[in-house]
């Protein structure tokens, strides 16, 4: 399972992202997307170990608003827990009318993957779980 909160700060036209994954999860997706043998929340992870979760994510993780296919910044990464909990941020949103997020993290390695999706935008709550099946929410506001 992963959990992806998704929180718009209209004062600051920012939209911050959290997502937190299992690192034994994702270890072995990236292992097999790479076909390598990493380790990682180890002293033994990549010295490149950012750059290949960021990849990891643009690919699997999309976030549309207003019809308009927007970038992230990461800002950073933390273990906590047995979780990799990663930060994003997608700047210079002035108001959301429409998104639209695809997640397929995980299911390469995991058919029955579940992932959580909790929104809040324009003091609306919202969530949903995607699956292989569903990888895609839509939302209107």
């Amino acid at each position: 399972m992963s959990l992806t909160h998704i929180y718009y700060v209209p004062e600051q036209k920012t939209i911050q992202v959290t997502l937190r994954i299992f690192i034994d999860d994702l270890e072995l997706e990236l292992n097999a997307n790479k076909k390598k043998n990493f380790e990682i929340a180890t002293d033994r992870e990549p010295k490149k170990i950012d750059s290949i979760y960021l990849e990891y994510i643009i690919n699997h993780l999309s976030i549309e608003i207003n019809n308009h296919n927007k970038g992230y910044t990461f800002i950073g990464k933390e273990y906590e827990n047995n979780m990799a909990i990663f930060y994003l941020e997608i700047k210079n949103i002035e108001q959301i009318s429409q998104l639209k997020i695809e997640n397929n993290l995980l299911l390469n390695t995991f058919p029955n993957q579940e992932n959580v999706l909790k929104l809040h935008i324009n003091n609306q709550n919202n969530s949903y779980i995607l699956t292989r099946n569903r990888t895609k929410a839509f939302i209107n506001y």
